[in-house]
């Protein structure tokens, strides 16, 4: 038995996960040059202060921290706050603006042995900064439906809202914390609603247990808010999958109602209409007339404008009918008006590849200029079982030629064209080889595309093999680059 093993909830990368991971890390990083985005890198660790300032708490209780010079220090559980720190210090400040700037990098947070999570995970993401409105909004969008291109998700929904909606319709003097806890309260009932139609069209026996977890949490809502209305979940036990997928999505809105009401966040009239915008989802024309019924004479009609000029902004690029989705939140409360998430359905409900929005006020509140800033965040490590899942992608072998010395007399010579090869960036194996043909055995044995057999002294040619033909090639690099490039 082997004396070590890799860090509980962490793991080792075999070759061919490590080389589909650099494959993708390669796409990610050509399609965001390509739009104008340049690489930052930010230290692995981190004071525990710039997490604990704007972190949501699930992201506070699960940081990795060690002390090291008197100080407390965290490996950095996400990437926001240190790229926040980066632009607040005044280090691009000489730079023009706007920043924009991507990223590929090593994330930690404790999760529990066994949980299907690991401790070591990779974000990635791009981040427009000092530019407003729709347009860079709209770039943003493109760039990273791009990228899900280049590595063959193409069957996904862009569905995009506008969390300023939501913002409008609550009363201006309430707390910020407050206005954070009733748009968590709506991006739950979202997640609620698209899990319950998921349930309806799968019986998913995995998605019917988190549900009724979920219904739990709802539960305990009700009591401490005493609620006692027609959707009181006390009162219905022991549901089916079909009647808990019709029945739990009013659970949760009355739930929510009543914490609203009890704790004095929202009037009912307010939570009635904020209750109605969630539902509004479909295509943009149809959710434009149903939203502006809603909106009409209130101050949300700007946001609701800003989205429709996002959406169409976004056609323009070839992402063509973008699902309107007013429910969306993100789950985070530093978004300011446009949200989005690239996403597919499957038996479980929504996978989400990505997703980001506007920020307009984060960097002030990291110290900082108020710059208006726009991102987005990819799933890296969801993403890649998704693309190895779909087999779009296969490992190429190491060699594209593995040159055979048939004997030590023309190794010199053998290694000398290799060498040369691997000067012009390819991948060449060699070794002593025989008189043997080279069969497709031998290819796969090897780890090439091909092999070529050098014989003789001076040799004239290679006789190179793919393994189903054989065919003789002047003994020259500028010769076997032609071969590869057929």
């Amino acid at each position: 038995m082997a004396r070590f093993r890799p860090p509980r909830a962490t793991r080792d990368l075999l070759p061919a996960d490590a080389a589909l991971r650099k494959h993708i890390e390669k796409q990610f990083a050509q399609i965001a040059e390509t739009y104008g985005f340049q690489p930052i890198q930010t230290p692995s660790f981190e004071n525990v202060e710039l997490f604990a300032a704007r972190s949501g708490p699930e992201i506070k209780s699960s940081m990795l921290t060690f002390h090291c010079d008197h100080e407390e220090l965290a490996l950095r559980p996400e990437m926001t706050a240190p790229v926040c720190r980066l632009v607040s210090s005044g280090a691009l400040d000489d730079a023009p603006a706007p920043h924009k700037l991507y990223y590929v990098a090593p994330c930690f947070r404790y999760c529990r042995p066994g949980s299907g999570r690991y401790r070591e995970f990779t974000q990635a993401g791009i981040e427009c900064i000092g530019e407003p409105g729709s347009d860079a909004d709209a770039e943003v969008i493109a760039a990273v439906c791009r990228f899900l291109d280049a590595i063959g998700i193409a069957d996904r929904t862009l569905r995009i809202g506008n969390i300023g909606i939501f913002g409008q319709l609550l009363r201006e003097d309430l707390d910020p914390e407050d206005r954070a806890i009733v748009i968590g309260h709506l991006d739950r009932l979202m997640g609620i609603r698209e899990r319950c139609r998921a349930l309806a069209q799968s019986d998913d026996p995995l998605l019917f247990d988190a549900l009724k977890i979920d219904r739990m949490d709802l539960a305990s809502l009700q009591a401490q808010s005493d609620y006692s209305g027609s959707e009181q979940i006390e009162s219905r036990q022991n549901l089916g999958m079909v009647e808990l997928a019709e029945i739990m999505p009013r659970e949760a809105e009355a739930t929510y109602r009543r914490l609203w009401d009890v704790q004095d966040l929202v009037p009912k009239p307010a939570a009635d209409l904020l209750i109605d915008v969630s539902r509004l989802q479909g295509p943009l024309a149809q959710v434009d007339q149903k939203a502006r019924e809603l909106l009409d004479g209130t101050a949300a009609t700007g946001a609701l404008d800003e989205l429709l000029s996002v959406c169409r902004r976004v056609e323009q690029y070839g992402q063509h009918e973008p699902e309107v989705v007013l429910g969306i939140a993100r789950g985070f409360t530093f978004y300011t008006s446009t949200v989005f998430e690239v996403a597919s359905a499957n038996a479980h409900g929504i996978r989400k590849y990505c997703g980001g929005g506007r920020y307009d006020r984060l960097i002030g509140e990291f110290g900082g200029p108020d710059l208006e800033a726009t991102g987005c965040a990819v799933r890296f490590d969801s993403l890649i079982d998704e693309v190895r899942s779909r087999e779009v992608w296969s490992m190429p072998r190491p060699y594209e030629l593995f040159l055979l010395a048939a004997s030590d007399s023309v190794m010199s010579e053998t290694i000398g064209l290799a060498e040369t090869l691997r000067a012009r960036g390819r991948r060449v194996g060699l070794a002593v080889g025989s008189q043997i043909q080279p069969t497709a055995a031998d290819c796969e044995a090897r780890g090439t595309e091909r092999i070529g057999l050098v014989s003789g002294k001076p040799h004239a040619e290679i006789v190179v093999s793919d393994g189903n033909s054989t065919r003789a090639v002047p003994a020259e690099a500028d010769a076997l680059v032609v071969e590869f490039d057929r």
